[in-house]
């Protein structure tokens, strides 16, 4: 738990939730978007106005119950996050370009929650949050191919250029346990698969999936 061991520096569609799931099985408790729709003491809010406001949040408390934080919305303040915790370890997660331009197209610039279905409030704060620090954030110049890919590869460059060597791992799509593990100092899990989750065609499915698990959390409440 906080302070916490890792920090994602990597943009989502890289591979940010499998990694998530991986370090959850690691014991090694994960924050992720998916984290902060699911877990009750996360607010949504915190990100959006640390993003829209410039306010500073307690990461202490943000991340009490974690080890590692990656994917967005952490991985928007990754090196204020660093700062805070300059002995974490930095996972910065890749992929092809063009592959990662297409993928975002497909599945985070806005989430696929149609109005006549319900939704629960912490999805659509999450969502609400997840607009202003990816959509209108960090992808802000999506419709602009060639200025957005730039952007990904300096950020990629960026991250090498400043975390140590020995701190960091950079951690290609489908990689697996083995680079993980070693950076990490452990041991292989046996006979478990590394997770392959969110894949862009399965996303909308996601939303449905995470819908279910708030609408049965808050039913088995009464």
């Amino acid at each position: 738990m906080a302070p916490l061991k890792i920090i994602g520096a990597g943009y989502g569609r890289t591979g940010t939730l499998s990694l998530c799931e991986a370090l959850d099985l690691l014991g090694l408790p994960c924050h992720h978007m998916e984290k902060v729709i699911l877990d009750p003491t996360q607010e949504a809010s915190v990100f959006r106005r640390a993003y829209d406001e410039g306010f500073k949040p307690d990461w202490d408390e943000v991340f009490k119950n974690y080890d590692a934080a990656v994917g967005w919305p952490a991985a928007a303040f990754w090196e204020d996050i660093w700062h805070k915790y300059p002995d974490a370890k930095v996972i910065l997660t890749v992929r092809d370009p063009e592959d990662w331009y297409r993928s975002v197209g497909m599945t985070i610039r806005d989430w696929p929650m149609a109005p006549e279905e319900k939704w629960p409030e912490r999805m659509q704060k999450t969502r609400l949050m997840a607009r202003s620090v990816v959509k209108q954030g960090v992808l802000r110049n999506y419709e602009n191919k060639d200025a957005m890919i730039q952007q990904y590869m300096d950020h990629i460059e960026y991250v090498k250029e400043v975390v140590p060597k020995k701190q960091l791992l950079v951690l290609g799509l489908g990689e697996g346990w083995g680079p993980l593990c070693h950076f990490l100092g452990l041991p292989i899990p046996k006979d478990v698969a590394y997770p392959y989750a969110n894949r862009g065609v399965n996303f909308g499915r996601k939303m449905f999936e995470v819908r279910e698990i708030l609408l049965n959390s808050t039913s088995n409440d009464y």
